[in-house]
């Protein structure tokens, strides 16, 4: 299959177990399933398509045939591809057996309408559609938070990234009369993008990207939502935002410098700023969240080393950063999920996200895991995350941010 074909499935398949779960969420346990089988077919589509982009390294352009959706997919948005569907393949998984557990709510028609949003955002070829799927992203995400005050943050300063997202294309459908990506590409060759639309577009991907000090509505989010949900926040909704200012600060080709020095400026705050307050912190869903922050501090600092070698013409700088910045970003993607799904195991029996009511869990042998963590995490969330923390393997490049 073509990645396009492959990308329609996912999408359907998304759509399809939204909807079906929605209509099945009287039987809580027969919605759990149609929403987690139906999630990871949809993410194993997806993360087959970027695979299939990725190493033909050759973008592809096509059509959405559900909503005819023009849609383009490059070897860099096929990272972002393969991310979400590889997180969204464990959530989804993990989503069946969360739905075992009697105070729970069902979930899958946010959760899989959420998957869809977001990848119909990576791979949009117009910058309105983009910021549309965005939102849409964004509003599943807020419903997806358990407390009212803390949904009712995020969706206010959602909404103030959206408005300003939305000057910002109004102001390039000024300039360049287009919101195609392509056509934006080669317009800008001949007339950079001006710095006013990049800073519009810096701050409102930036509150959707949780940057410091856009953060507000991150640390109470992650902590008023049920575990699959924060999984996705830090994984999935957080990571769209990396992308709208990666692709904002690639256009034309033509970034000047002081573009790069601003991301590097404020992925170091990020990541500083981030870490100090996770360690301050004792609840463990906000505890993660701040680790989550400090790794997006971590990926800018990446993104915005490419964005200088861009406007020092260092070849070597930019393959350094990119490279860097979206191999961290896969991997933290990869295992910061495993971490909240099985931290969430612990708030529902304990019913306490403070770390040192549970902190047991993290150290108690692979024996008693196995009798009291659930089937589907179990030693094997433990494992992983240890193997990440420890540095082991081929995610020892983490060692250095996660000791």
């Amino acid at each position: 299959m073509s990645a396009i074909s492959l990308i329609n499935s996912g999408v359907a398949w998304f759509i399809a177990a939204a909807v079906l779960a929605f209509l099945f969420s009287f039987q809580k346990t027969l919605s759990g399933w149609i929403a987690g089988i139906g999630g990871a077919v949809g993410s194993l589509y997806t993360a087959a398509a970027g695979f299939t982009v990725l190493t033909g390294a050759v973008g592809v352009s096509g059509a959405l045939s559900l909503v005819s959706y023009d849609v383009q997919i490059s070897p860099l948005n096929a990272i972002w591809l393969i991310t979400l569907g590889l997180c969204g393949l464990f959530v989804s998984l993990y989503n069946i057996d969360w739905h075992r557990h009697a105070q729970v709510k069902c979930n899958g028609l946010q959760i899989n309408m959420l998957m869809a949003a977001a990848v119909c955002a990576v791979i949009a070829s117009n910058l309105g559609m983009f910021v549309v799927m965005a939102e849409v992203m964004a509003l599943c995400a807020v419903f997806l938070t358990s407390n009212s005050k803390e949904g009712k943050l995020w969706f206010a300063l959602g909404r103030l990234g959206t408005l300003l997202l939305a000057i910002a294309c109004w102001l390039l459908w000024q300039r360049y009369g287009t919101l195609d990506l392509r056509l934006l590409d080669m317009r800008m060759q001949q007339l950079p993008l001006g710095s006013d639309i990049w800073l519009l577009g810096v701050i409102g991907f930036g509150l959707l990207a949780g940057i410091i000090p856009l953060h507000g509505w991150v640390p109470q989010a992650h902590a008023n939502a049920s575990a699959p949900a924060a999984a996705l926040f830090s994984t999935v909704v957080m990571k769209i935002g990396l992308l709208g200012i990666l692709t904002l600060s690639l256009l034309g080709g033509n970034a000047p410098l002081w573009w790069g020095i601003a991301l590097l400026v404020l992925g170091m705050i990020t990541a500083f700023v981030g870490g100090l307050y996770a360690l301050m912190e004792h609840n463990i869903q906000r505890l993660l969240a701040y680790h989550t922050l400090e790794n997006i501090g971590i990926i800018l600092l990446g993104l915005g080393a490419g964005v200088t070698g861009i406007a020092l013409e260092q070849p070597a700088l930019i393959a350094l950063g990119l490279v860097g910045g979206l191999y961290h970003l896969l991997n933290h993607s990869l295992f910061k999920s495993v971490l909240f799904l099985g931290a969430g195991e612990r708030l529902v029996p304990y019913r306490s996200s403070r770390y040192r009511k549970t902190r047991w869990y993290w150290q108690e042998n692979a024996g008693y895991l196995h009798r009291h963590v659930s089937r589907v995490d179990g030693n094997g969330c433990a494992a992983a995350a240890e193997r990440v923390c420890r540095g082991m393997g081929y995610l020892s490049i983490l060692f250095q941010t996660e000791q």
